[in-house]
């Protein structure tokens, strides 16, 4: 960023600036090169902003299925009833697991705030589920995890004697919110419907093209697959994820 102006600055400022700058007979041509280079400041910052506030609210559906998953084995954790000994296998299994939850939220903060990390730009869930080869086109924050972590974690659970009539801890369980699910199942459909229609659309164009007419198919398709999800179970950003 230009340091020449401050990190706030509006347009009323900068027209104040120019001024300032004319009254003390500074050139023209610098002058309007200030009110240039002000506004072009301005328009930086507000792309950058508008950037930020984007990958917030997509980062926002895999931080909280993530927090609400670190706050339950935290509240394991520190079951009164449960074996402090670090021996203890749950015990060991649960801080193994919230190593990794730890480790994942930090990246996918930085990510969400776009903060540079690792020296290159930060990248919204699917762009950083390519650059990590991550399976699912990264639609749930356990996609992120390397599935031999994954399978470390999911040994040590293993082995912890099963306790009667108690539920057993799942690692990674691919779940949601019940309201998370409702509404991006909901953006989903408004999404797909828009996209049936208009493929309708070129069928009423191209009757005859093969092509536009399968497509229509799998867009049906892929509605009645929404229709179907779980209330607890990852929605894709878009329909091709479930086919």
């Amino acid at each position: 960023m230009d340091n020449r102006f401050d990190p706030n600055l509006n347009r009323t400022q900068l027209a104040n600036m120019r001024a300032a700058a004319r009254r003390s007979k500074q050139p023209e041509i610098v002058v309007e090169a200030l009110w240039r280079d002000g506004l072009a400041f301005i328009a930086k910052r507000k792309s950058e902003n508008a950037r930020r506030k984007q990958l917030g609210n997509m980062w926002h559906v895999h931080l909280e299925p993530l927090k609400l998953e670190r706050k339950r084995v935290v509240a394991s954790l520190a079951y009164p009833n449960h074996n402090k000994n670090n021996a203890d296998p749950r015990q060991m299994a649960l801080k193994a697991y919230k190593v990794v939850l730890d480790e994942l939220l930090r990246r996918m903060n930085r990510e969400s705030r776009g903060v540079p990390f690792d020296d290159r730009p930060t990248m919204t869930p699917v762009e950083y589920a390519k650059l990590k080869n991550a399976p699912n086109n990264g639609e749930h924050w356990t996609d992120f995890v390397p599935s031999h972590i994954k399978q470390r974690i999911v040994e040590l659970f293993n082995v912890v004697p099963h306790t009667p009539k108690a539920r057993r801890k799942i690692p990674f369980e691919r779940i949601i919110g019940v309201e998370m699910h409702n509404i991006r199942k909901d953006r989903l459909i408004r999404r797909t419907e828009k996209e049936l229609q208009r493929a309708k659309q070129d069928v009423l164009l191209n009757p005859e093209n093969d092509a536009v007419l399968e497509r229509v198919q799998r867009i049906e398709d892929a509605l009645e697959r929404i229709d179907k999800l779980e209330p607890n179970e990852p929605v894709p950003t878009t329909w091709h994820g479930l086919l």
